[in-house]
């Protein structure tokens, strides 16, 4: 339970981590492009530059001053500019003409009679007596230009206001796509716990949809593997116990028998039912592991009429006396492994004549890609509640099964297995000659 709650609690705090780093880089990204932006002439950027919009702006002042200080010329500079200070919220200093300005300052002096100089934020205004005034330096609202502590604060409500849209996006596009994630985390945990029956619902979303159904694909299948394994496991242990039980019986009476003969009996049954555990054991090994191997077909081209009589004369030494057997294939070619097909054949064939009472009918036929197998009989048929076991292996509608009788339920489950191979399937419907009707359709290799 510890580690159920650690992994979402690892996974909140990796997301804050991953958070954390983009809107780190997001904030550097921003600086980047304002200062990108910055330096873009304006001919591309369509707003003028900054050193021409600061120096327009301070024309009317300039002209103010100039007005000021040509109304009091009478008067010392020095007196008429410590009148005009307190107006003004920077100082304004007389220089000299000899100061030693910038190229780009002096030649907007030349021209202008007044310049900006955007380094030291201050304004030049050429007196034309041989004086200069500077004006500033001025205070500047430049997210570029103010210091570490001013663009810290700025990047920091940049990435608090990218925090909050980044999770009303996230919320509102992947709230379902977690809710959804979530489901199937749990389904899986359930699953590996040995819950098989725990399915993902209410997955709607498109992304894990598909991963949803996967995921109930494989525990439906896994479910049935291990509910057939288990039955499968108690029929076996059911199917030894008679050989097992007949084994002790013998022995006791071998140990309290003085007769020769009776001993030779004794001993040749003991034979036998040793030999029926070898081949019991040996049956349910093969069928285990045809169950659990991934076989692959070997297809052949073959006219359905040719190997079907072909079959059916196979099986001609084993039909009981007075038996009828009657083949009918369709006069057409189809891509089958005819090992594994025959072998269906064979067992259902064998089967009728074990269980029919004088007739038995193949019918051979090919309809869309699928050949159809159907083995009709006149017997006493299926009971409808029993034709899904009749195919689980060791499973028989007859209890009373001796030495002679023989069979170990094995051959229908070997039908409807190989039937899967073929990407098909076998059931069991009455006849209309009275029995079963067996059915089986494989898919043919040649869609």
């Amino acid at each position: 339970m510890k580690q159920l709650l650690a992994k979402p609690l690892f996974f909140n705090r990796r997301i804050v981590f991953y958070l954390v780093i983009l809107l780190s880089l997001q904030c550097i990204i921003a600086y980047g492009a304002l200062l990108v932006f910055d330096s873009l002439p304006s001919s591309l950027t369509d707003m003028p530059d900054d050193h021409i919009v600061f120096r327009e702006s301070q024309r009317g002042t300039v002209n103010l001053i100039r007005k000021h200080i040509d109304e009091n010329k009478q008067r010392p500079l020095q007196e008429v500019v410590n009148e005009l200070q307190p107006s003004f919220g920077y100082p304004i200093k007389v220089l000299p003409e000899q100061t030693i300005l910038s190229h780009s300052v002096k030649k907007e002096l030349e021209k202008l009679g007044f310049a900006y100089d955007g380094d030291d934020e201050v304004v030049y205004i050429d007196l034309k007596d041989g004086h200069l005034l500077r004006l500033g330096p001025i205070l500047m609202r430049d997210i570029l230009e103010s210091n570490t502590m001013s663009l810290s604060v700025f990047l920091i409500i940049w990435a608090l206001f990218s925090a909050i849209i980044f999770f009303i996006l996230i919320y509102f596009a992947f709230s379902a796509v977690w809710k959804d994630l979530v489901n199937i985390r749990q389904t899986a945990e359930q699953l590996g716990q040995g819950n098989l029956k725990a399915r993902t619902e209410n997955v709607k979303g498109w992304l894990f949809k598909p991963l949803a159904n996967v995921l109930n694909n494989m525990g439906t299948h896994i479910e049935h593997l291990v509910s057939t394994n288990q039955t499968i496991s108690h029929a076996m242990a059911h199917e030894l116990r008679t050989p097992l039980a007949r084994m002790r019986f013998e022995l006791s009476m071998l140990e309290e028998s003085t007769d020769e003969h009776e001993k030779s009996l004794l001993q040749k049954g003991m034979s036998d039912d040793i030999d029926e555990l070898e081949t019991l054991i040996n049956a349910s090994l093969n069928y285990f592991k045809m169950q659990q191997s991934n076989i692959e077909l070997n297809l052949t081209n073959v006219s359905l009429k040719e190997w079907g009589e072909r079959v059916c004369q196979s099986l001609a030494l084993f039909k009981p006396e007075g038996f009828e057997l009657v083949c009918n294939s369709q006069d057409v070619e189809a891509k089958i492994d005819t090992n594994l097909v025959e072998t269906i054949v064979k067992n259902l064939l064998l089967n009728a004549f074990k269980y029919a009472t004088h007739k038995a009918v193949l019918n051979i036929t090919k309809q869309d890609h699928q050949v159809i197998l159907e083995i009709d009989d006149d017997g006493t048929g299926i009971p409808f509640d029993a034709r899904d076991k009749i195919f689980m292996p060791f499973a028989r509608l007859d209890t009373s099964r001796t030495r002679s009788t023989g069979g170990y339920g094995l051959g229908l489950a070997y039908v409807k297995l190989m039937a899967e191979f073929h990407d098909g399937k076998a059931f069991v419907v009455t006849s209309p000659l009275g029995g079963a009707r067996f059915v089986v359709s494989i898919k043919s290799g040649d869609e």
